[in-house]
């Protein structure tokens, strides 16, 4: 017997063999279908590259990477529904081309990775804002293996009971959109429908404490940068100095005194800037857009895309956390080009 839905305007619609309206023109699915099969490689090569790298190498094995591992294993296995996506997209019957379970899985497997995803980006913008701005014994407070390894398990669990949750209170069902052709979580009554809403209103919060942090490290690094600088006057301090006070002698600190230790660390910090402005800006592209749709009602072209620029921050995540990162750029270089490595 076929069920029924309602739509944001309150109507009834047959889930039996209707088809949902007209769908998203199949040269819309087809862009966005070829762009998920091109991302695919380059995804899986990269968070694999990164799994690699903290396996072979020692230097890598550090706490705060165990994050760095679990958002490259999400990001590699959302990369793997890719294809499987794109089948979806092209597919022009109004069914899914192949079982009606693997739609459901993917499905699945989509919303738990990229909730997970999301949740350990946001994991590693607290880590770092506290290791970096609490003293050293804070540090080693929450640097702890242990306490990393629950916090992982923690992301996987809330990302997982969520999901099963939703289905089990017949909230939503994983199924084959025959409008937008995607495999996806569809909200199967009224409460489904605001609960999509809810949805993108979340992922704007975290997205936005995950900057809030990063500002505050950005905050820190030009304090702390500031003090280095006072406490260590650059020659051109000194110079000026010098002559507004009219001396004849050069301070007591030199340019040459300054340690080669502080002008690695001013170094360091212009780099983690940098990379926090990547980040950032990385993760409003990507995960902006798709919150912004899910508040919204309604269906049309734009959500295939936002998914799409969502589904490719699993791509960009190795470029940002790893190629920029020096220790990763020498790791990845040995691994890749061995007899360049003297």
């Amino acid at each position: 017997m076929a069920g029924t839905t309602i739509d944001w305007k309150g109507s009834k619609q047959s889930l039996g063999n209707f088809t949902e309206f007209s769908g998203i023109a199949f040269h819309h699915r087809a862009i966005v279908a070829s762009i998920l099969i091109a991302l695919t490689p380059i995804g899986l090569f990269g968070n694999a590259l990164v799994i690699v790298a903290v396996v072979v190498a020692k230097k890598l094995r550090t706490i705060t990477n165990i994050l760095v591992i679990n958002l490259a294993v999400t990001d590699l296995v959302t990369c793997l529904c890719f294809p499987f996506l794109s089948a979806g997209l092209l597919n022009q019957t109004g069914s899914y081309p192949m079982h009606d379970m693997i739609c459901a899985s993917i499905a699945g497997v989509i919303n738990t990775c990229l909730g997970c995803s999301t949740l350990t980006l946001l994991a590693i913008a607290f880590v770092r804002w506290y290791v970096i701005t609490r003293s050293v014994r804070g540090h080693q407070g929450i640097h702890a293996p242990k306490k990393v390894v629950t916090l992982v398990v923690l992301i996987w669990i809330q990302s997982v009971a969520s999901l099963i949750l939703l289905l089990v209170l017949g909230i939503g069902t994983l199924e084959y959109s025959t409008f937008n052709r995607l495999c996806d979580f569809k909200g199967t009554n009224l409460i489904g429908m605001y609960l999509i809403v809810l949805i993108g209103i979340a992922m704007a919060i975290v997205l936005m404490f995950t900057l809030v942090f990063y500002l505050l490290i950005l905050r820190h690094v030009l304090r702390h940068r500031k003090q280095i600088r006072n406490k260590f006057p650059t020659a051109e301090d000194i110079r000026a100095g010098a002559t507004l006070n009219h001396e004849t002698h050069a301070s007591s600190t030199s340019p040459e005194s300054r340690p080669t230790k502080i002008k690695a660390i001013n170094k360091m910090e212009v780099e983690v800037t940098q990379n926090l402005f990547v980040v950032a800006g990385v993760l409003v592209i990507c995960i902006l857009p798709q919150s912004i749709i899910f508040m919204i009602p309604g269906d049309d072209a734009l959500r295939i895309y936002s998914s799409m620029i969502m589904l490719a921050n699993s791509v960009v995540n190795p470029i940002v956390y790893g190629f920029k990162h020096p220790i990763f750029k020498e790791v990845f270089k040995s691994l890749l080009w061995p007899s360049r490595i003297t």
